[in-house]
């Protein structure tokens, strides 16, 4: 019986002599089906790893600005590894304002850049509700090992990552739960710069309105 096993489609032989329709034919499509999608698992995971590299070969190079005054600290507050969290986040500020700025000037965004400024905005969003995966500065032991790092992406696994929001949302979180403790339901409005406010509904019935409810 012919051998219809998953195999390598280099293994398999006379494959140029095989008919359209016959067994074999059907074998070297299952074998390429197979190693395409070996091949696209590989390049997902080594995209992965590069930008997980990337971003913490960001914050070992950058930890330090959360605090000046100590420039070899050994541990960070959850607070100080927040506002590290959002000079993350703000680490592409002056290309998306070049970019903002051609587009009031009615210039046309390259595919590359309008994909930059979605992955932006995804990276942003997700960090907000989920928080990012950072190194867990709050550990003296990874802080020792983010700071003897290399960069090498094999040994990438020995630093402890933690998922942390940025400072700049706790604010609105912690407001967010003291209505809700008081039983009181809370609504999103615009203030006059176009940033999401957090108010009550009495309060922004009474924003709208002008008037006070009692």
């Amino acid at each position: 019986m012919p051998n219809n096993k998953r195999k390598r489609v280099s293994k398999i032989k006379d494959k140029e002599k095989a008919h359209p329709y016959s067994r074999k034919a059907r074998q070297i499509n299952r074998a390429m089906h197979k190693e395409t999608n070996i091949a696209k698992a590989k390049s997902e995971r080594i995209n992965a790893a590069m930008g997980r590299g990337q971003k913490i070969v960001w914050f070992r190079d950058n930890m330090e600005q959360a605090s000046s005054e100590e420039p070899k600290k050994k541990l960070w507050s959850m607070l100080e590894l927040r506002q590290l969290v959002d000079a993350y986040l703000a680490r592409n500020d002056e290309e998306i304002e070049t970019l903002m700025d051609k587009k009031k000037e009615g210039k046309a965004l390259l595919q590359k850049e309008s994909l930059f400024l979605q992955l932006v905005e995804s990276e942003v969003k997700e960090a907000k509700f989920a928080g990012v995966e950072v190194p867990d500065l709050t550990n003296g032991a990874v802080v020792k090992t983010l700071r003897a790092w290399d960069g090498d992406l094999n040994s990438i696994t020995t630093i402890k990552l933690i998922s942390c929001k940025p400072a700049s949302v706790i604010p609105a979180e912690q407001e967010e739960a003291a209505a809700k403790k008081l039983g009181r339901r809370v609504t999103a409005v615009a203030t006059s710069d176009n940033v999401p406010l957090l108010v009550t509904e009495q309060q922004a019935l009474e924003l709208a309105t002008g008037m006070t409810v009692e």
